[in-house]
């Protein structure tokens, strides 16, 4: 640990299992902490007590609270006053004892019932606690300032920072219609209510030629309303066709928007939405990563101004007519700028079962079971919260009850066609407001790398997902003021619950889940392995680590219950690819 009375640099930045190894000890290799009990304060003779950059913790056992409240001024002493305390205590039922440690340590962060490390930068576990990652100590530590530089900074400012919840949301089109039949009444508000003049319509070729938009056009057409329709839409929507579409738009000057087809017509729609409004804007900055969707640094453009944007899904899955996202590749660099901002929700969404009656099964086994890995995630989710709990449930149980009635007759079943396009708009409500996690991280590269379609590469990794999610130690937890301990291994039993699953543990009823997940994509139709959708092993082990990497950076990760590290991302890939489900998935 210690060489030549100073910290050994090379034990810093290194896992437990590692600096174990390096003093000749044996520990798992899934050791979090290496602890060891201590007596001595002095830092001259008793070397645990210094501070040590690593994950190696010193511990003292006292005999009532007044006792360790000594020994906690003397290693503050001995440590260095004004930097950071941190106490885990009922700051209802010990108020005084809470009050009085408060009053006692000579430190200007006092961290309550949170990670200290992280709690002690700022703006994690509370939002009032001004971020920071140079951590001064005042003047009790020999620093002019404790946060950043201002006159109040010459005091020695105690801040006392509570874990705190931030305020939560739930955001949606203004208006959603749905029931077979609504879509010419719902259009009727265009003229009736907005008093509209021009409309853009944007879908693809397949979607044009077999008549998919003849609905809206004769609709705006019996209005009286003129129209353009765009159908030059890729699937994966591209910068220039968004460029494109925006050029006509902007010779054209509508003041209302309709997306008519599946995510790639309404993300295209979406982008050529914000061109068309704010030619100005750079995309590098729209797609600016972001840990929490309201502490951007880049302020989305208000949208809005001049088009009304509607979205009419033509499938039951990807709930972008109800979600603030779009995904679009720039085609000369070959980059894909993933967009998030509540800006880019439709005003508007309509969800018309008979747009969607036609749909193969093909299609509908691969958006139906990404309509429930949307619900499956944003159930998990740290952002989850009553709102959308409450949809990703009811449309976890429909899905189940209704997506193999929809593969085998859904063209002529309008009751399942129906009650899957409204599960997979609750879905996408869900996850709108919760977001999603590593399935879709893991999806989004596989996708990419071998173009197996978006709801196919979702159900591949799905059931280990699911195991790893659960786990009740986790290697590392997702942050989120709201998330304080492991909770998913509980809410994936009220899943097995509400779908009537068996097991008399959450444990035993995890693995009904499990199992009824693998169920329902054989009914569907989906096959197991990765290996069988033509993915080679050669291609597949080539690509491995690039997935992972990429994966891991995924803007999804974040939300996951369970933050990954990448071998174990690797292992679930591997389970994947070779069928080995369950392998190493702790």
């Amino acid at each position: 640990m210690f060489k030549e009375g100073a910290l050994n640099a090379n034990i810093v930045g290194k896992s437990a299992f590692v600096i174990a190894d390096m003093a000749g000890v044996k520990v798992p290799e899934s050791t979090k902490v290496l602890m060891a009990e201590i007596t001595d304060y002095n830092i001259a003779t008793e070397k645990f007590a210094r501070e040590k950059l690593s994950p190696v913790l010193a511990f003292y056992k006292y005999a009532d609270f007044e006792e360790a409240i000594v020994g906690a001024k003397r290693l503050i002493k001995d440590g260095g006053y004004g930097h950071t305390s941190s106490l885990y205590i009922n700051t209802v039922t010990e108020a005084e004892d809470f009050a009085h440690y408060q009053d006692k340590m000579r430190t200007c962060r006092i961290v309550i019932n949170s990670p200290s490390a992280f709690g002690g930068i700022g703006d994690v576990y509370n939002f009032k606690l001004a971020p920071s990652l140079t951590l001064g100590c005042g003047t009790w530590g020999g620093n002019s300032v404790s946060e950043n530089v201002g006159v109040k900074h010459l005091l020695n400012i105690k801040t006392v920072a509570i874990r705190r919840e931030n305020m939560l949301w739930l955001r949606l089109p203004e208006k959603v219609y749905f029931k077979k039949g609504c879509l010419p009444v719902a259009l009727k508000e265009l003229k009736e209510v907005m008093n509209k003049k021009k409309v853009f319509v944007v879908t693809d070729n397949f979607l044009f030629n077999n008549g998919y938009v003849k609905p809206v056009i004769n609709a705006l057409y019996d209005m009286g309303i003129e129209s353009q329709v765009f159908f030059d839409v890729p699937p994966d929507p591209t910068l220039s066709c968004a460029k494109k579409g925006a050029e006509l738009m902007k010779s054209f000057a509508p003041d209302a928007i309709i997306a008519v087809g599946g995510g790639s017509a309404m993300d295209a729609a979406k982008i050529m939405w914000v061109l068309y409004e704010h030619p100005e804007v750079e995309f590098a900055d729209m797609a600016m990563r972001f840990s929490d969707i309201r502490k951007r640094i880049y302020t989305f453009p208000k949208m809005g101004e001049k088009a009304y944007f509607i979205a009419v899904p033509t499938s039951s899955g990807t709930g972008s007519e109800v979600t603030p996202f779009a995904v679009i590749t720039d085609d000369a660099t070959g980059i894909k700028y993933p967009l998030a901002d509540y800006e880019l929700l439709p005003n508007m969404a309509i969800v018309e079962t008979d747009m969607m009656m036609s749909a193969p099964k093909g299609l509908t086994a691969a958006s139906g079971i990404d309509a429930l890995i949307h619900s499956l995630e944003a159930y998990v989710s740290v952002m989850a919260s009553d709102y959308t709990d409450g949809l990703a449930l009811q449309a976890i149980k429909m899905i189940f009850e209704y997506l193999p009635r929809c593969y085998n007759d859904g063209q002529t079943d309008f009751v399942a066609r129906e009650k899957m396009a409204n599960a997979a708009t609750m879905a996408g409500i869900a996850f709108a407001n919760a977001f999603l996690g590593v399935c879709h991280s893991l999806a989004h590269k596989l996708g990419a790398f071998h173009h197996i379609p978006h709801g196919i590469a979702n159900a591949l990794v799905i059931e280990d997902v699911i195991r790893f999610n659960a786990s009740e130690t986790p290697t590392k937890m997702g942050t989120f003021p709201q998330y304080d301990h492991p909770k998913t291994l509980r809410k994936y039993a009220e899943i097995a619950e509400a779908l009537g699953l068996k097991g008399k543990t959450d444990e035993e009823k995890l693995e009904s889940l499990i199992k009824a997940v693998a169920d329902l994509k054989e009914k569907v139709g989906i096959k197991r392995t990765i290996a069988e959708y033509n993915v080679t092993e050669e291609n597949f082990l080539k690509s491995l680590d690039d997935m992972c990497m990429q994966a891991f950076d995924d803007q999804c990760t974040g939300a996951n219950p369970r933050y990954p590290l990448i071998s174990e991302l690797k292992q679930i890939y591997e389970n994947a690819f070779y069928g080995t489900f369950g392998k190493n998935i702790q």
